[in-house]
């Protein structure tokens, strides 16, 4: 699904209350299998919505940024947490003139349903690959195209989206939760 405005369209739904997948256990046990303990480590969490994936991420012990589009998704999570470990930032990755994020600094990002709406998806990638830092671990979560219904396939990426998302990186693996696939990319 290609959103002309992203801003406006996300922080339409926000605002009069639509949510999202909860993060559920089988998630969490996933990511903290390969991500590991923060240990005061950054990390980015792209379209943090509610912020339930950053507060996660601060609990293992990441300095988190969570950055999502729509300010009323960033009040509602900044609203529901203590700001500890969590920076809240408004911005669009993909805008003309993106949100000044430090390069080659993040041990984690996430990418949580996601991946679908991103307009240009190799320049995104390109982004997540200079914002990583040595080592560092590209997580995303998104649903399948072909697992949910057709008339919510938009939602989801194809399989052409998810050869493009997992090209180039020294290590994939791919992990699949009902409709749902989990990614850990490592450069």
């Amino acid at each position: 699904m290609t959103i002309q405005e992203p801003a406006a369209y996300w922080d339409g739904l926000w605002s009069t209350g639509h949510r999202y997948r909860p993060l559920d256990e089988a998630e969490t046990a996933l990511l903290d299998r390969h991500a590991g303990a923060g240990q005061g480590r950054y990390a980015l969490d792209i379209g943090s919505g509610d912020g339930a994936l950053a507060r996660h991420l601060a609990r293992l012990g990441y300095d988190t940024t969570a950055l999502d589009c729509a300010p009323a998704a960033i009040a509602l999570a900044a609203g529901e947490t203590e700001a500890e470990r969590v920076t809240f930032c408004c911005g669009d990755i993909e805008a003309p003139s993106p949100p000044a994020l430090p390069e080659s600094a993040y041990a984690l990002i996430t990418a949580r349903l996601v991946f679908a709406f991103i307009k240009d998806k190799p320049a995104f990638l390109d982004r997540v690959r200079g914002l990583l830092a040595p080592g560092g671990l590209f997580w995303v979560v998104s649903p399948m195209a072909e697992r949910v219904a057709p008339d919510r396939a938009s939602i989801g990426i194809t399989g052409t989206e998810e050869e493009l998302l997992i090209s180039g990186w020294s290590a994939v693996r791919a992990t699949d939760l009902d409709n749902m696939r989990c990614f850990t990319l490592r450069p």
